[in-house]
């Protein structure tokens, strides 16, 4: 697997062994419902990995199978599976149906979305260029060229106020072992913090500078679900690169993004 994506998975996979008493309660584990992979659960008031979890899954268990802002239906989960070579840290549970345009499977009753989550028109999420700016120049793009590739406007929290969670993404070079100069790829939130609208960054890849041998990542919203029952949405987001891909759920809370748990798989 490559590096990058081994050291997010691993970084998740090294948390302390459950106790005995935490195996044998009942959990609620989330899916990434594209790959089957599983991403994690709540257990007694924290989150764990896939790989911490996978023992506590139970086989038959009912998933509710979510869209990117709807409820699409049901799937019964096989055993947790680990996948094996390259990637040994994750498991897998085969779901039937299978729903092609499913995007997070959760054994749960709670509602998973519980506030309306918005997908915002080309024209309206282009309205987000001038903060883009500002993140890439920051970061050594003195001439950013502004690439929004999705938007999405939804109250994570239930406190009234929406944010907006934004991915933009640009590459020139060939996607597999070269980027051009001034190719990124971001994924961040505007929110409302004591008055003022703040920017929190969720993903980050920047190239100021074109190179070779460097393989590039993208970043796109999946969107916003409350996966453990909090009344909170958290956010789920994917990166890819030529040879895998990841899902990973992050807490926003105040200025900053917390992650939660990651799965995937590359070489």
């Amino acid at each position: 697997m490559r590096a990058p994506v081994r050291a997010v998975l691993l970084s998740l996979a090294c948390a302390a062994a459950l106790p005995a008493a935490a195996a044998a309660q009942a959990i609620s584990p989330v899916l990434d419902a594209k790959g089957g992979y599983v991403l994690g659960a709540r257990v007694n008031g924290r989150w764990r990995d896939g790989q911490s979890i996978a023992r506590m899954v139970r086989p038959g268990a009912r998933y509710r199978v979510f869209g990117p802002a709807a409820e699409l239906g049901a799937s019964r989960g096989g055993r947790a599976e680990n996948i094996g070579e390259p990637c040994t840290e994750t498991f897998r549970v085969e779901l039937a149906p299978e729903r092609e345009a499913g995007e997070i499977a959760v054994a749960a009753a709670w509602n998973v979305i519980p506030r309306r989550v918005i997908r915002l028109s080309q024209a309206a999420a282009e309205g987000y260029r001038d903060p883009l700016r500002q993140i890439l120049r920051q970061h050594g793009i003195a001439n950013p060229v502004p690439r929004i590739t999705g938007a999405v406007r939804v109250d994570l929290d239930g406190d009234g106020a929406e944010e907006v969670i934004v991915s933009a993404h640009r590459q020139t070079g060939n996607g597999s072992f070269t980027v051009g100069a001034g190719d990124y790829s971001v994924l961040f939130v505007r929110r409302l913090v004591a008055g003022t609208v703040r920017t929190i960054m969720v993903e980050e890849e920047y190239h100021p500078r074109a190179k070779g041998e460097t393989t590039p990542n993208a970043f796109t919203i999946v969107g916003a679900y409350d996966l453990d029952g909090d009344g909170a949405s958290e956010l789920v987001t994917r990166g890819r690169y030529y040879e895998g891909g990841w899902t990973t759920i992050y807490r926003i809370r105040s200025t900053a993004a917390q992650k939660l748990a990651s799965a995937g798989c590359g070489a």
